[in-house]
């Protein structure tokens, strides 16, 4: 399906979810032990919440919270001031990729969505850690792990104008994702966040996901050079299921949250 086919595809199954009107939240609660301090922090933006508690055996709980409506933001594309970032290292050939990504959008929110659709479905996953993660060798190879996806989304967006910025935590997985560490039930991951003008930070998850990402995602408080050593994480419980339209690129598959029209 080419991309003209598939925005049509998407635009209705996101239009039906809005009409659809609000979902149940999608819930998820975590035990934490072995955290240090400031590992784990009260996190909020736009559809996402993460919640601490202290255990009375010192145990962190972790309560997680996604929205399951849709994304209410209506801010204008491009940005209005439409200074550039002045600390983007040049790169005419990223800055002319992400204006034709970008386009003739209208509001942020396509901006961003058809951004993340070009780079899903032109960048290939690639689990070699070998590989340079900047966003100038993805850029060239074409070729990413999760750290890839991420900063080159980053440099694409902030090339047209618009606020975003990387964030690193736990996402919880089967043992057979790449990666895989059984003391925290899934892979050390990076993903990012866009500011919207009229609705603050929002996640995204450059390989998998739009505007959104579910209750598997679990944010650093901080960021971390090393792998937090002695962490353990365990599921205490989760309900609810978000049910956000799929795009299918020859790539990759996005869940994408709809915006209410």
């Amino acid at each position: 399906m080419n991309r003209s086919g598939a925005v049509l595809v998407l635009a209705a199954a996101c239009a039906a979810a809005a009409v659809r009107g609000a979902r149940a939240d999608e819930i998820a609660v975590y035990r934490a032990e072995g955290a240090e301090p400031g590992l784990f922090d009260q996190y909020d933006n736009d559809g996402y919440s993460l919640a601490v508690a202290r255990a009375r055996d010192g145990a962190l709980q972790l309560s997680v919270r996604v929205s399951g409506s849709a994304l209410a933001s209506r801010a204008p594309y491009p940005p209005s001031p439409t200074a550039r970032d002045a600390t983007l290292p040049p790169a005419p050939d990223r800055d002319a990729w992400a204006a034709a990504l970008a386009g003739d959008a209208k509001t942020e929110a396509d901006a961003v969505e058809r951004i993340l659709e070009g780079l899903a479905g032109s960048v290939r996953y690639d689990a070699d850690r070998s590989r340079r993660q900047d966003p100038a060798s993805v850029f060239a190879s074409r070729r990413a792990h999760c750290v890839g996806f991420a900063e080159l989304a980053v440099d694409l967006l902030r090339r047209v104008g618009l606020t975003a910025r990387t964030v690193q935590g736990v996402l919880r997985t089967g043992s057979d994702a790449e990666g895989y560490d059984s003391h925290i039930g899934g892979v050390y991951h990076r993903w990012i966040e866009v500011y919207y003008a009229d609705r603050g930070f929002v996640f995204s998850d450059p390989s998998a996901s739009i505007n959104h990402v579910d209750a598997r995602y679990i944010p650093f408080g901080r960021r971390e050079l090393e792998r937090p050593r002695g962490l353990t994480l365990t599921s205490v419980e989760t309900s609810g299921t978000l049910d956000y339209p799929l795009l299918r690129l020859p790539q990759a598959t996005l869940r994408v949250r709809p915006v209410v029209p």
